[in-house]
């Protein structure tokens, strides 16, 4: 059984903490392009409510700039 990473690693506490400051506010997090909320939306009316949380939480993470 592979072991899973979590999505926020190879971030510190403090990166980790303003990306989401960034996604609560709905600001751009990571890459330039739509920010959470326009993520969350578009999903939502794919796939419902509870999956398009966890889609836009995914690409959230997937997109942040890393060191």
């Amino acid at each position: 059984m592979p072991i899973k990473k979590r999505p926020s690693a190879g971030l510190t506490k403090k990166q980790r903490s303003a990306v989401v400051k960034k996604a609560v506010a709905g600001k751009d997090i990571g890459k330039k392009g739509p920010g959470f909320k326009k993520i969350f939306d578009k999903a939502k009316k794919k796939y419902g409510a509870e999956s398009a949380r966890k889609i836009a939480a995914a690409s959230m993470w997937r997109n942040i700039k890393r060191k």
